[in-house]
This record gives C-alpha cells, sequence and structure tokens, in this order.
C-alpha cells in the first residue's frame, strides 16, 4: 500500500503541475508548456488560488505566475476569489495573503487589499516555514519582508516582467478577454458558463457553478434579460410581476450571438476547476510526502472520501464523475487503487 501510495501522490503532483503550466501559458506567463486545451474555460480566480498551494512544490511557476498577476491582476475577481476560497477550501491562506498584500503595495493594485487580510504583527508566530517545499539551507538573504510578515521565508521577489497579455482568440482565455472588453463581474461568468452549455439553466444552478451567492446572480440575470441576449421561458416584464417565480425560470443563451469572442472556433465548455483543484490538492495534503511520519491508508482515504462528498454536485454536474468510477461504499484499499488509476489521467487529459 504505501508503494501504490508514494506512486499515487507523485504521478498526482505531477499532472496537476503539468495542467497549472499549461493554463498559466495559455494566459501568457513565460514558460514552454503547450496551451491550454480548446475546449475547456481557464477558471482564472481557482488557478490563482491552485498556484498558491501547488506553487510551493516549484518556485518557477509560483514566481511566473506572480510576474503575471503583477501586471494583469486587476483581471481578477476578488469577490468571487474569495467565494471559492471559503466554499472550496481551495489555496495556502497566508500565500495568498503574502502575494494580496505584495501587490497592493507594490504593482499598482490597491483593491487587492481586500484579499490580503494582513494580520498584526503579534499574530505571526516565531516559527518561520520555507515558502517553497523542498528547498534545504539557509535563510534566503535579503528575506521578502511581505512574506515574513506571514511567517514565510522567500528571497525578495522581483518581477521579471516577461508575462505576455493573454491572446484574446484563444478559447481557453474568454474569462480574462471577457473581462477585459465589459469588466471584472458575475455577468462575465454567466455568459460564459451559458455559451457553453447545450442546455438551459436554474439560477441556482448558475450560481454553483459560477461561485455567486443565488440573491446576487438572480438580480443580476433579472437586468440581463432586458438586453435581449439573455433568454428565458419567460419575459422579463412577466418574471417581474409574478413575485417568486424568478428562481423558477430557466435561462439560456444563443452560442452564435458570442462566436465573435472567438471567431467561430467553438465556445469552450465550463469545467469545474475548483472542484477538480480541490480533490487534487487533498491527496497530496493527505498523502505524507516521502520521508515524513506516514498515516494509515485507512485515515488517508476517510480524508479524501470526505473531499469529494463535498465536491461531489460540482463534479456530477460537468459529467466528471463517472472519469473516476468511485463507489461510495468502496472500501479504503479500493477507494485508494481506484483514485490511483483514474485521477492523475483526468487531470492530463483535461
Amino acid at each position: 500500500m504505501d508503494t501504490l501510495l508514494n506512486d499515487f501522490r507523485s504521478r498526482c503532483l505531477e499532472a496537476i503541475l503539468d495542467l497549472v503550466w499549461r493554463q498559466w501559458c495559455s494566459l501568457g506567463v513565460s514558460g514552454h508548456a503547450q496551451p491550454a486545451k480548446p475546449e475547456h474555460l481557464i477558471d482564472l480566480e481557482a488557478l490563482v488560488l491552485v498556484t498558491t498551494s501547488i506553487g510551493r512544490h516549484e518556485p518557477r511557476l509560483f514566481d511566473e505566475a506572480f510576474d503575471w498577476l503583477a501586471s494583469y491582476g486587476s483581471l481578477i475577481n476578488l469577490q468571487r476569489l474569495t467565494n471559492l476560497q471559503s466554499s472550496h477550501r481551495l489555496g495556502d491562506e497566508p500565500v495568498l495573503r503574502s502575494v494580496a498584500q505584495w501587490l497592493a503595495a507594490k504593482s499598482t493594485q490597491p483593491r487587492w487589499r481586500a484579499a490580503a487580510k494582513i494580520r498584526p504583527d503579534s499574530e505571526v508566530g516565531p516559527a518561520m516555514a520555507p515558502l517553497f517545499f523542498g528547498l534545504k539551507g539557509p535563510t534566503p538573504t535579503p528575506p521578502d519582508d511581505i512574506f515574513r510578515s506571514q511567517g514565510l521565508e522567500r528571497s525578495v521577489f522581483q518581477p521579471r516582467g516577461m508575462s505576455r497579455a493573454p491572446q484574446p482568440l484563444l478559447p481557453p482565455n474568454l474569462m480574462a478577454s471577457l473581462r477585459a472588453l465589459i469588466g471584472v463581474s458575475a455577468r462575465v461568468e454567466i455568459i460564459l458558463y451559458l455559451a457553453g452549455s447545450p442546455s438551459a439553466a436554474y439560477a441556482a444552478e448558475i450560481a454553483r457553478a459560477t461561485g455567486y451567492a443565488p440573491r446576487t446572480l438572480q438580480a443580476v440575470l433579472q437586468e440581463m434579460l432586458l438586453s435581449g441576449h439573455l433568454l428565458s421561458w419567460e419575459p422579463a416584464t412577466q418574471l417581474k410581476r409574478k413575485s417568486g417565480r424568478s428562481g423558477h425560470c430557466r435561462y439560456h443563451l444563443q452560442p452564435t450571438d458570442w462566436a465573435f469572442l472567438t471567431s467561430g472556433k467553438p465556445l469552450p465548455r465550463w469545467t469545474p476547476w475548483a472542484a477538480l483543484f480541490a480533490v487534487a490538492r487533498s491527496v497530496l495534503a493527505a498523502i505524507p510526502a516521502p520521508g515524513e511520519k506516514p498515516r494509515h491508508h485507512v485515515v488517508i482515504s476517510s480524508q479524501l472520501r470526505d473531499t469529494i462528498a463535498a465536491q461531489s454536485l460540482a463534479l456530477a454536474a460537468a459529467g466528471l464523475l463517472p472519469d473516476l468510477d468511485l463507489r461510495p461504499e468502496a472500501p479504503s484499499s479500493e477507494l485508494l487503487q481506484t483514485l490511483a488509476e483514474r485521477l492523475p489521467a483526468l487531470l492530463s487529459n483535461l
């Protein structure tokens, strides 16, 4: 079992790092990974959050993503970032606070202070931890004071300025390009979710998939109906008169109205990246790295089972649960064996 777990963890880490590299390179970071696959939309907030944890395994990935944020961090929806962090338990909070504080102070993006949640110095314990895993040696000099304020050691971050703007006609980049066009708001996620969906959806379904509060999204949907580009089974004027009915309305778009975004190429599907990233991160957190204190496989499987249960609605809505082929009642050894066979392959194919 130990051999299986070590191999599973290694392959999962390799697959998630490759996936995250592909998405960042598609957005314009300096790197040599293949672009993201055109049929899957990149979720900017989910990508930032997973990079704050997965990036600690690969310093170059972390710093290249950080470099991109220093130039284009204004495209990130900070309210949605907070929502996804809370609902999916995704991201490393001290790392995110450090990145947000740096961006607010040194990249002329002051609104990132909302995500910094800076703690008073008295709340930071005396114990310091390296930002990057597996790096041994003396304390980096000179240290980065912003990261040190969150209990993390690294050398001073100096952006290289090598990142490029996202190519607007690459289908995976649509979230970034549409935000650049109409602004950072829930309207972008509504358009992209429905434009890439083969069927109409209720407001609650859209809210759950996109990471917004249902009541907030419902008000936005009602306004968007007036444009004539967001469609429903009932006219907006009737929905206003029928108190309480708007929550029972299904919304849809005509994909041809939005084909200009990709020069006629197929619009990418909405993929529940936050849920997938949360499962992958749980694997890395549950299975000890080589040299760490071992854990019983029953404890590991219990932790992974809880994470999968928490993310199952999002995975099921996207049709991804069959790819994992999990039985809820499976014993721990079978669960781990199935995940080891299926999860790295799923991440590599997305």
